[in-house]
C-alpha cells in the first residue's frame, strides 16, 4: 500500500499509523477493564493489533536500511520506531497478565490507567500528525501534556500498590496486581520517552 508514496511520506505516514493502532489498542485495553469479564477475548484482539505495530516497526527499520537519504536523522526514526512498539508491547502484556493472573474484577486504579493511556495514545498520534505538517509548537505543547499524563502515572502507581498493602490480605492477589500497577505505570514512562525524543527533533529542525 506504499507503492506511490515518497520515501519521506512512508517514513511519517508509518508512524501516524503505528500511533494511531496504538490508540486502538488502548482504547480496547480501556473496554477491557471497565468489567474483565471477556478479558480472554479482549487478550487475543490486542495480541492481533501489537503483532500489527510489529510490522510497521519492521517495515520502518527496513526501509532506514535501504534508504539513503531520510527524512529525519536515523536514530530519532530508529528511537521513535522501537518505543512506539514498547507501548504496544505493554499494553498487550497487561491484557495478557488478566487472564494468566487470573484477575476476575477491576479497581480504580486500572480505570484511572486506562484513561491516562487513551489520553497519551491521542496525544501520541496527534504529535506524528504534527511531525508530518512540521508543526513544531504543537509537538512542544504535546509533550507537556505526555509528561503532566506521566507523572499521573507514578501517582496511581504510588496509590495503587499503597492500596494494596492496606486492604489486601492474600499476598498472591497483591503480587499480581503491584506487577500490573508498575508495568502500566512503566508504559507511561516510555510514552515519555516517545515525547523526549520527539523535543529533540523539535531541536534540530525547528
Amino acid at each position: 500500500m506504499f507503492f506511490n508514496r515518497s520515501k519521506d511520506e512512508l517514513f511519517y505516514q508509518t508512524l501516524i499509523d503505528a500511533a494511531a493502532n496504538i490508540v486502538e489498542a488502548v482504547r480496547l485495553f480501556k473496554e477491557n477493564v471497565e468489567t474483565l469479564r471477556e478479558k480472554e477475548a479482549y487478550a487475543e484482539r490486542l495480541k492481533e493489533l501489537e503483532s500489527k505495530g510489529d510490522q510497521y516497526t519492521h517495515l520502518l527499520i527496513r526501509e532506514l536500511n535501504q534508504t539513503f537519504m531520510t527524512p529525519l536523522d536515523r536514530e530519532d526514526i530508529y528511537q521513535l520506531a522501537v518505543k512506539l512498539d514498547d507501548v504496544l508491547d505493554g499494553v498487550e502484556a497487561c491484557a495478557s497478565r488478566f487472564v494468566y493472573f487470573r484477575v476476575e474484577k477491576t479497581t480504580p486504579y486500572l480505570l484511572e490507567f486506562a484513561n491516562v493511556l487513551e489520553q497519551s495514545a491521542t496525544y501520541l498520534h496527534e504529535a506524528f500528525v504534527a511531525l508530518k505538517k512540521r508543526d513544531y509548537a504543537a509537538i512542544r505543547k504535546i509533550s507537556v501534556e505526555l509528561n503532566l499524563l506521566e507523572n499521573e502515572g507514578d501517582r496511581l502507581m504510588r496509590e495503587g500498590v499503597g492500596s494494596l498493602f492496606d486492604g489486601t490480605t492474600d499476598p498472591i492477589e497483591l503480587i499480581k496486581m503491584k506487577e500490573i500497577y508498575e508495568k502500566l505505570e512503566g508504559i507511561t514512562d516510555i510514552v515519555e520517552d516517545v515525547a523526549d525524543v520527539l523535543e529533540s527533533v523539535v531541536m534540530k529542525y525547528a
